[in-house]
C-alpha cells in the first residue's frame, strides 16, 4: 500500500483559493519582506471603497435582457471519473519532476492573478495560491496528470489499515525549513493540531475538515499517525489541498499559534524575496530546497490582476507567461493563436453566491431567505457575467462533481427554472409570511471589482426589487470580504466560495453544519447535521447519492445562500511554459509552480 495514489475527486484555491471563505485576500505588509518566524506590523485593510462606486451600483437595475448565449468555446469539460492511479514522473530517488523534457532551466516565471491576501496564515484565510510557493504538504496532487492522482511529497509512503480509521505516514529525511530548522514529525502534529484546536483569538479555516481526526501521534521522527474516529473518504484529499501545508513547530511556537502576521518559513521551492501590497510578489528558488531535480525556474514574479481581461491581455502582450483564469474575450483571442498561446477550460470547486446572514433580523427566518433564493433568476445572472467567466447551474456542490444532478435536471427545479412566474409569486407570499409588509431594505455588500459591483450585484439589486426588496450596495476590497464574513457585517455578501474537495461533503462540513468554522452566517438546522454526519461516512454509492439530493433540498428550502452558479475558468499560457500540464487538466487548482519550465 505505499504510496497510495488515489483517484483524485477533488480540487481548491482558490480561493480557493483557500477554504477560508473563498475570498481573496489583501496584502498589506511592508514592501521588504519579514524576516521569518519574527512578528511582522499586522497588514492594515484597504480603505472600504465608497458606498457608491459607480452609478450602476447606487441605482435599483432591472434584471438583465437575455442575450446571445456564451460562445460553444466556453463549454464545460465532461465532469471527472474516477481514474486509475498513475506513477508520477521522477528522479532515480522517487521525487517529483516536470513530465515533459529535459527540462530547460533559469528564467523568471511570470504570473498574473489576483495576488492579494488579507494576513499571512493558510489557516486564517490567507491567499494559499500565492503563499504555497513556500510550503510543501504532506501529500499533494499529481501535476503530471492532470491532478488525477494524490502523490507523495514531504511524507513518502503511507498506508491505511482496513477499518479506514488509521493512517500511518513516513515521513521524508533531510528535509529543512528555509531558517534552517530539520524537518520532523514534531511539525506535522503542530500544524494540524493547531487546524484543529486553534488558540484563543484566531479562527481556524479548516477546522470542520478535522473533526473527524481523533488523534495525531508522532511515534518517532520520521512518523506520524492519524487516527480516526470514524472511517471518511475525504482525508487524503483534504491533506493535499493546498492550505493545509506543513509549517514549522518553531514558527508556531515561536508566535503562540497566530502566523497572520509574519511570513514563517516554509520547505517550499521558492522564497519571498520582494513584496509590495497590492503590486506583486516576488519568488526567488531555494538553493536548499530537498527536491534536488526542482524548481527548474530561478524565481516568479506575480503581478496582481484582479480584472480576468486585464490577465488575458498580460498573456496576450507577453507582460505576463501565464494566468490561473482569464476572461473569455481575450481567452477567445489566444484560442486563435495556437502557435503563441495555450488554453483550457475546466470546472473548478469555486461558485458565485449571496451569503444570507441567518444571524440577523429578518433574515434568520427561513421564508425571507428563501424568497431572495426565489427571487434570482440564474439564467439571466449568468448573461449578465458572460464577458467574465462562465457559470453554470447548480445547486450546493460544483458540476465537476459526480453527485451533481445535471443542468437540465436542475432547471425543472424551483429557483432555477427559466420562467420566473410561479417563484416569484411564491416569494412575495413568503416575505408577506414573514412580517414583511412594504419595502424590506437591507444592504447588498460586495467586492469593489467592477465585474462584481457593476454587473452581478445590480442584477441582484434589479431581480429583488421585483418582490418588494430594496438593497443599498455597499462595496470593499475584495480581500477585506473574508474579514467582514468573520465579524458578521453583512445582511446580504454577494461573494466567491471555494469546497476544499469535488465531493460536496467537506465544503458542507465547514459552511452549513451547526456551529462549524465558516459557517459565518450562524445557520442551523439539526435536521441536516445529521444528514451531513451520514453522508459523510456513507460508503454505498446509490446510497450517498440520495442523501446527497435530500442534503440540497434541504439547503434550497432553508437557503442560507442564495446560490448563483459554480463557474468554469479558463486558463491562458504563453507556449513555451511547460512543465504544469495545464492542457490535461479537468478540473481548477491554483498551485505550485515548482515544475515549470521555460522553453526559451
Amino acid at each position: 500500500m505505499s504510496r497510495m495514489p488515489v483517484s483524485r475527486r477533488a480540487f481548491l484555491s482558490g480561493l480557493a483559493a483557500s477554504a477560508a471563505a473563498a475570498a481573496l485576500a489583501a496584502c498589506a505588509a511592508p514592501a521588504a519582506t519579514p524576516a521569518p518566524a519574527k512578528p511582522a506590523e499586522a497588514p492594515k485593510p484597504a480603505a472600504p471603497a465608497p458606498a457608491a462606486p459607480a452609478p450602476a451600483a447606487t441605482k435599483p437595475a432591472e434584471a438583465p435582457k437575455p442575450a446571445a448565449p456564451a460562445p460553444a468555446a466556453a463549454k464545460p469539460a465532461e465532469a471527472p471519473k474516477p481514474v486509475e492511479a498513475s506513477k508520477p514522473a521522477a528522479t532515480d530517488s522517487g521525487v517529483l519532476k516536470a513530465p515533459d523534457g529535459p527540462a530547460k532551466r533559469g528564467g523568471i516565471l511570470k504570473a498574473a492573478f489576483g495576488v492579494t491576501t488579507s494576513n499571512f496564515d493558510l489557516n486564517q484565510g490567507a491567499a494559499a495560491h500565492v503563499l504555497i510557493q513556500l510550503y510543501n504538504n504532506l501529500i499533494r496532487f499529481n501535476p503530471n496528470d492532470g491532478l488525477a492522482t494524490i502523490i507523495p511529497e514531504l511524507a513518502t509512503t503511507w498506508t491505511k489499515s482496513p477499518d479506514g480509521k488509521t493512517f500511518t505516514f513516513t515521513l521524508r529525511e533531510g528535509v529543512k525549513f528555509h531558517d534552517g530548522t530539520v524537518f520532523s514529525s514534531a511539525d506535522v502534529v503542530a500544524t494540524y493540531m493547531r487546524v484543529k484546536n486553534p488558540v484563543d483569538g484566531t479562527i481556524s479555516a479548516n477546522k470542520g475538515l478535522m473533526e473527524a481526526v481523533a488523534k495525531i501521534e508522532a511515534p518517532n521522527a520520521n512518523t506520524v499517525v492519524f487516527t480516526m474516529s470514524k472511517p471518511v473518504p475525504y482525508l487524503l484529499e483534504v491533506l493535499a489541498n493546498p492550505s493545509m501545508a506543513v509549517y514549522s513547530k518553531k514558527s508556531i511556537d515561536e508566535n503562540k499559534g497566530d502566523l497572520r502576521k509574519v511570513i514563517a518559513p516554509g520547505t517550499g521551492a521558492f522564497k519571498v524575496k520582494d513584496h509590495k501590497a497590492g503590486e506583486r510578489w516576488i519568488f526567488e528558488k531555494n538553493t536548499d530546497y530537498w527536491n534536488k531535480e526542482l524548481p527548474y525556474i530561478d524565481g516568479i514574479e506575480m503581478i496582481h490582476a484582479a480584472a480576468w481581461s486585464d490577465r488575458g491581455t498580460a498573456v496576450l502582450t507577453q507582460q505576463a507567461d501565464v494566468s490561473w483564469n482569464v476572461s473569455i474575450e481575450t481567452w477567445e483571442e489566444g484560442k486563435k493563436k495556437p502557435n503563441d498561446v495555450k488554453v483550457n477550460l475546466f470546472p473548478s470547486t469555486g461558485a458565485y453566491m449571496l451569503y444570507l446572514n441567518s444571524a440577523k433580523k429578518p433574515l434568520d427566518n427561513a421564508g425571507i431567505r428563501r424568497a431572495i433564493h426565489l427571487s434570482l433568476s440564474r439564467q439571466d445572472l449568468f448573461i449578465a457575467f458572460q464577458t467574465q467567466e462562465p457559470m453554470e447551474l447548480t445547486r450546493y456542490q460544483s458540476h465537476a462533481s459526480p453527485y451533481a444532478l445535471p443542468p437540465a435536471d436542475v432547471a425543472k427545479l424551483p429557483a432555477y427554472r427559466k420562467d420566473k412566474t410561479a417563484d416569484l409569486e411564491e416569494a412575495k407570499k413568503l416575505l408577506t409570511a414573514g412580517g414583511v409588509t412594504g419595502t424590506l431594505s437591507l444592504e447588498l455588500l460586495c467586492a469593489n471589482v467592477a465585474p462584481h459591483a457593476e454587473l452581478l450585484a445590480p442584477a441582484v439589486q434589479g431581480m429583488l426589487k421585483k418582490v418588494g426588496i430594496e438593497v443599498k450596495i455597499r462595496t470593499v476590497e475584495r480581500a477585506n470580504l473574508v474579514e467582514e464574513l468573520k465579524k458578521g457585517q453583512y445582511d446580504i455578501m454577494l461573494n466567491t466560495i471555494g469546497f476544499p474537495t469535488v465531493d460536496p461533503v467537506t465544503g458542507w462540513l465547514l459552511n452549513f453544519k451547526t456551529g462549524s468554522s465558516q459557517n459565518w452566517g450562524k445557520y442551523s438546522n439539526p435536521e441536516l447535521d445529521k444528514l451531513i454526519d451520514s453522508v459523510e461516512v456513507e460508503q454505498d454509492e446509490a446510497k450517498r447519492k440520495q442523501l446527497v439530493n435530500q442534503v440540497e433540498d434541504i439547503l434550497d428550502k432553508d437557503s442560507p445562500w442564495a446560490m448563483i452558479g459554480w463557474t468554469n475558468h479558463l486558463p491562458m499560457w504563453r507556449s513555451y511554459v511547460k512543465g504544469l500540464s495545464l492542457d490535461k487538466r479537468k478540473f481548477v487548482e491554483w498551485g505550485k509552480f515548482d515544475v515549470a519550465w521555460l522553453d526559451k
